[in-house]
């Protein structure tokens, strides 16, 4: 403290406020002083010039009273005065003698108080930092989620335009490995024996592929999948496993979630049951495998093969995220990514099985299940183009059953339909993989035969005339219901005939064996 400084300022307010009061009292004496010719002095003369007397005096009382003010006040900075210096020769004192308690007193609670300033800055500088460090790890947060949900986004589009089912398990599996960072995922497909394979290049302790029974109750994948429920493991020691779940699942946590294809079918529909009685037989997309009120029984033990099989087991494939060190570590969020992007997938599937059952209802025939009219035609163009580039033979079968009117007036049109489906079937059966077999129309069906001679219609021809002829049609009749077809050949050398002209050789055969006796075949030689 600046001890001068208060001396000065003390001093100087003083010499004012004496030198205001000796003005006041001086202004009071002169205004009351008489002259000889009854008015006021000089004195009183000028305060005169301000008004009557007692103005003249609440002025001078006015005067007065300021002095006296600022006399008060310096002598109030003169005690300020005088407390610092007590206070700086107390601090000198102490500092010289250093064994006054007063001191010692002092200085331990100056010295505590800088202490406390201290620590109170050293936890103001800790709390900015862990300020700083919660708002770096919510933006790192906020980052990481706002990455996952671009990367749902957008293999979520790519799987919602794929066309088919093994494009939309592809993309599945690279949102997983390169989107969201999980590169140990690996993805297992079922067969149509029920099976899960999965498949990997090193990701399966050297193996190219392992197969897993979707009804082995003791094998952790196969009980996934039959559950239809994720499951999230620390270590496969702690769960009843198989010798094929080690080599797929590794050691470490895992991650497995169903994938299921959601089909618009009754279990009625597929089963053909007629149990109008069971819970589920107007349900759609009913998992029978796992309602027991669905057959009233639940699934035993050796049905369960069968139900694997079934085409209402809507499971398709089993999603397994391991954990790895190069991999992204498991998290409640990013798992709930995983399961979102797999039941996106299981959309992605129902939109791809609805494309598919639209194809395939615009080519095939609703009845037999064989190509349709329309696309006949275009099965016969495609293969003549490619008779005429190759200079091979393509050879044409049209079939018509005989006297099925007689059939469907006799035993009805329920019979009649069975009775087609069922020579669809015998036709699929006789002919090659790569022929096609259609429904023309009616009671008629046509069957190309590329890469064919003559000869080779012929016999396929003979074959399938011989094959329906021993079919009985009706069981339920007894003694035996037979239906015969009478076979039209016609065979195009390079494809050197139009579809229409071919169609329509092969049709005049047919009708010409028809004429003949019918259950026959006849061949037309040319043109």
């Amino acid at each position: 403290m600046n001890l001068r400084y208060f001396h000065r300022q003390s001093r100087g307010i003083r010499a004012v406020g004496v030198f205001l009061i000796a003005i006041g009292i001086l202004l009071i004496i002169l205004g009351f002083s008489p002259t000889g010719d009854g008015t006021a002095g000089t004195g009183g003369h000028f305060i005169a010039s301000a008004g009557s007397a007692p103005y003249r005096i609440l002025a001078a009382a006015a005067i007065v009273s300021c002095g006296i003010f600022v006399l008060i006040f310096g002598s109030y900075c003169r005690n300020t005065e005088e407390a610092a210096r007590t206070l700086s020769q107390s601090l000198v004192d102490g500092a010289g003698r250093g064994s006054s308690p007063a001191w010692s007193d002092l200085l331990a609670i100056s010295r505590a108080v800088a202490r406390r300033l201290d620590s109170c800055e050293s936890e103001a500088k800790r709390a900015v930092l862990d300020i700083r460090r919660l708002q770096e790890l919510r933006i790192a947060e906020l980052t990481e989620a706002h990455n996952d949900l671009a990367t749902h986004h957008r293999f979520t589009k790519k799987m919602f335009q794929s066309p088919r089912s093994e494009d939309v398990y592809n993309t599945l599996l690279e949102g997983i490995r390169d989107g969201f960072g999980f590169h140990g995922a690996i993805l297992g497909l079922r067969d149509g024996e029920g099976e899960i394979v999965f498949r990997g290049e090193g990701d399966l302790d050297g193996r190219s592929s392992v197969r897993v029974p979707s009804w082995d109750e003791g094998s952790l994948i196969a009980r996934t999948q039959w559950d239809a429920e994720s499951v999230l493991i620390s270590s496969i020691r702690e769960h009843p496993h198989r010798f094929e779940d080690r080599i797929v699942l590794g050691e470490g946590p895992a991650f497995l979630v169903p994938v299921s294809r959601k089909k618009s079918l009754r279990c009625s529909d597929v089963k053909g049951c007629g149990n109008r009685d069971c819970p589920a037989f107007s349900k759609e997309n009913a998992r029978c495998w796992l309602d027991a009120d669905a057959c009233r029984t639940g699934v035993p033990r050796d049905k369960r093969k069968e139900c694997a099989r079934c085409e209402m087991f809507a499971v398709s494939a089993l999603l397994i995220v391991r954990g790895r060190p190069d991999s992204r570590p498991f998290s409640r969020e990013t798992m709930r990514s995983v399961t979102t992007l797999a039941n996106e997938a299981s959309l992605a599937l129902e939109i791809v099985e609805l494309h598919e059952n639209a194809r395939r209802m615009s080519m095939t025939d609703g009845l037999t299940g064989l190509v349709n009219h329309k696309e006949f035609f275009t099965a016969v163009r495609r293969e003549l183009e490619r008779a005429r580039r190759y200079q091979h033979t393509v050879s044409l079968l049209m079939i018509d059953v005989d006297d099925f009117k007689k059939y469907n007036d006799m035993y009805g049109h329920r019979a009649g339909d069975l009775a087609l489906k069922k020579i669809a079937g015998l036709l699929g059966a006789c002919a090659r993989t790569t022929d096609v077999v259609a429904r023309y129309g009616g009671e008629e069906f046509g069957v190309i035969l590329p890469e064919s001679t003559p000869g080779g219609a012929l016999m396929l021809a003979e074959r399938i005339k011989t094959d329906i002829a021993r079919c009985d049609f009706n069981p339920e009749v007894g003694g035996g219901v037979q239906l015969t077809v009478s076979v039209g050949i016609y065979s195009a050398e390079g494809g050197a005939v139009s579809e229409d002209q071919i169609v329509g050789f092969a049709d005049e055969a047919a009708y010409l064996a028809k004429k003949s006796g019918k259950n026959r075949v006849v061949v037309k030689a040319h043109a």
